[in-house]
């Protein structure tokens, strides 16, 4: 299944600042630095992309949409990543092969000096900085420069997920378009145009919460779906473990955090601050603290589902019904909103660095103490 987007159009849920972009192009209104902001995963890498096509493509004005066309010459390179006046700014690996932390002000120079040669094929000379809030302090100001006086025909387009992150001078002199999460209907939608049953389609929605990547992720890698059973397996059995079976809970939450990880390990270097290690990519504990939050999302819906079932809601993890029927009765709906705390707690605690392992098993003691 290809799921990549070939036009701003085919951004899900993006209705807003599609329209935005497609008006600039097709105005002839294009800023100088556009500055695009919102969540991890709705798509605003993927938009900048896009963006950066249209503004190059070779029929723009024929469509008369402000859209790329998607088939000609500067479309098809701009897919490929190799148009020559389209050019990304992220982060790269230093000299032993570990991805950096920082856009380095070297890449800013690089990036003035390269704005102000002449065109090879575009309309435009196009520069993604993605993450931007990853520049330094050096590298923002250098950037500066060229966002209060670009050269002709060059159009920024900075993307963060962290907008407090970036010099207010750049904020102030950058179109800003934000991008939201996105519907689990818009989501639904497209799962079924390519071909997802109905039912693994409403699921992958649901779960996704707002963003598409994933839920087109986990269809190419059902590794992920498998490990959503794993834990509601284990949330399922909660009723019947002995209270001392808190460490074994708390490794097989672990497991399969792990195995989230190895699946997926663009779960983002970006969101994580790093944590290279010696081979390139996240450590081992950042990429399982990247991880982790989706596992313990998967686990509070089954608490959720359980008050549902309690209070005649409609419940998400309908493959799971006939498990949930069975955990109703007095308390059912204290305890999972109890539970729901608990986990949501032990991922605040997580994303602020408390020990993992710990994190993990005081979550397991307290899911152990409510089921009892």
């Amino acid at each position: 299944m290809n799921d990549a987007p070939s036009r701003l159009d085919d951004l899900i849920g993006q209705a807003r600042p599609v329209t935005v972009l497609k008006n600039a192009i097709r105005r002839g209104r294009v800023a100088h630095a556009y500055l695009f902001h919102g969540p991890e995963g709705v798509g605003k890498s993927t938009a900048a992309r896009l963006f950066a096509q249209a503004l190059n493509c070779e029929r723009i004005e024929e469509s008369g949409d402000g859209d790329a066309c998607g088939e000609c010459r500067s479309c098809l390179l701009a897919a490929r990543g190799s148009h020559p006046d389209v050019r990304m700014v992220t982060l790269e690996p230093d000299e032993k092969g570990r991805l950096r932390t920082e856009i380095a002000i070297e890449q800013v120079r690089q990036l003035i000096h390269d704005a102000h040669l002449k065109r090879v094929l575009g309309r435009n000379k196009v520069y993604i900085i993605d993450p931007a809030d990853r520049m330094n302090q050096a590298s923002a100001n250098a950037l500066l420069k060229v966002v209060e006086e670009p050269p002709g025909q060059v159009v920024l387009i900075l993307v963060t997920s962290q907008l407090a992150s970036l010099l207010p001078t750049i904020l102030s002199r950058s179109q800003k378009v934000a991008f939201q999460i996105a519907g689990t209907q818009a989501i639904e939608r497209r799962l079924r145009s390519r071909g997802v049953d109905e039912t693994t389609a409403r699921l992958l929605a649901a779960l996704s919460g707002g963003r598409p990547a994933w839920a087109l992720r986990a269809v190419r890698e059902p590794g992920l779906l498998e490990a959503r059973r794993h834990l509601l397996d284990l949330c399922a059995e909660m009723d019947r473990l002995p209270l001392g079976a808190s460490l074994r809970v708390a490794e097989r939450i672990r497991e399969e955090a792990e195995q989230v990880a190895s699946l997926v390990p663009a779960v983002s270097s970006q969101a994580q601050g790093g944590g290279e290690s010696e081979g390139g990519g996240l450590t081992p504990d950042r990429a399982l603290r990247a991880a982790l939050p989706w596992c313990l999302e998967v686990m509070a819906s089954w608490y959720r589902d359980r008050m549902a079932v309690a209070t005649g809601g409609e419940i998400l993890n309908r493959d799971f019904a006939e498990a949930l029927n069975r955990q109703t009765g007095a308390g059912t709906v204290e305890q999972a909103g109890a539970a729901i705390e608990w986990i949501l707690e032990t991922r605040r605690r997580l994303v602020g660095n408390a020990n993992l392992d710990l994190a993990l098993e005081a979550l397991a003691t307290r899911l152990l103490e409510g089921a009892g």
